[in-house]
């Protein structure tokens, strides 16, 4: 049973709005770029092991995808991409799409990647997903739930990656491929056979999860040294992606497809919530959408029928996605 489903994160759309308005040219561009393909790569991932997840019971297992949970400190966070929860052990699973020769160093603990003749290195996943069994562990103890086995796995879902590892390294038990899943589980079964959280701990540790999950929020600009006025501005088009439209008197033309709209905001609005935050007044409106006309500001922002606080002159909309979705469907 799925209790938290797979929902693309927060954070890979804020860096995607963060992408589609900065400039090639911008010194942070390709490093925007990079962590964007990394968190999409991660995504796709976990998208493709869905298939697998259906030969699950679903009576016996809940799911979680992308948790974010706070460790005992308070200080730290850390993150899970699927989480299984069975009455007789957890499964932590960490899911990696990477491409290419994949090799694991145990003797500096690193993964080294070779792909179309460049190489890269990133910290080892499995000690990376270790620490998180550990971390779990002591969250779930300082709450007194019933000390329940924890089992991890990193799992390249990518079919043509090649993985190896050298001789030192001693975790061949914790990394698989995609197609080795259900007989790993399986396996994970017959070794905790006993019943350790029956319904009701099960239920109760699932809502404790949920509550305790924190999106990740960070400020994407400030992270990056993006400054507000690097920004492409403008209304972007619905049909091309095109930046900027042109206005005329009573609508936005595309200058790449022609489309035209009067209507064409809704994708500009939601890439200015991403970016800085889901309240709205007149001015930023016009500086993001490349707007001159204070009245035709006023009209976008009072024909979205949107909540707002404060007086006529000083309104403070608020950016609801799905009143922005209603927009978007008429």
């Amino acid at each position: 049973m799925n209790r938290k489903e797979l929902k693309i994160p927060q954070r890979i759309l804020k860096l995607k709005a963060a992408l589609r308005r900065t400039s090639e040219s911008h010194p942070k561009y390709q490093e925007l770029s990079d962590e964007y393909g990394r968190r999409m790569s991660g995504y796709r991932g976990e998208q493709s092991l869905q298939y697998y997840l259906t030969f699950l019971n679903e009576k016996t297992y809940l799911n979680f995808h992308n948790l974010r949970l706070p460790d005992i400190s308070g200080k730290h966070f850390f993150e899970i991409d699927i989480l299984l929860m069975s009455p007789t052990f957890i499964l932590i699973i960490d899911a990696k799409n990477y491409r290419g020769e994949l090799y694991f160093d145990g003797k500096f603990d690193q993964l080294i990647q070779t792909y179309k003749d460049t190489r890269k290195s990133y910290n080892c996943p499995v000690t990376q997903i270790t620490r998180h069994q550990l971390q779990l562990k002591r969250l779930l103890e300082s709450l007194k739930f019933p000390s329940i086995p924890i089992e991890t796995l990193v799992i390249f879902t990518n079919p043509n990656a090649i993985i190896d590892a050298s001789k030192d390294f001693k975790h061949y038990n914790k990394v698989i491929k995609s197609p080795s899943f259900i007989s790993k589980v399986e396996l994970f079964e017959k070794r905790n056979r006993e019943e350790v959280l029956d319904r009701k701990h099960l239920l109760k540790l699932s809502r404790f999860l949920l509550k305790q999950h924190t999106p990740h929020d960070q400020d994407i600009l400030s992270q990056f040294g993006i400054k507000e006025h690097e920004l492409i501005k403008g209304v972007r088009c619905p049909k091309c992606d095109f930046l900027p439209m042109k206005r005329n008197p009573r609508s936005w033309t595309c200058p790449s497809c022609n489309h035209s709209s009067s209507k064409p905001y809704y994708q500009s609005l939601m890439e200015y919530e991403l970016l800085f935050g889901n309240t709205i007044t007149n001015k930023p409106l016009r500086d993001f959408l490349d707007i001159q006309s204070i009245s035709t500001a006023k009209h976008i922002l009072t024909s979205l029928n949107l909540q707002y606080n404060g007086s006529f002159k000083d309104r403070i909309y608020l950016l609801k996605e799905e009143a922005l979705k209603n927009m978007h469907n008429n």
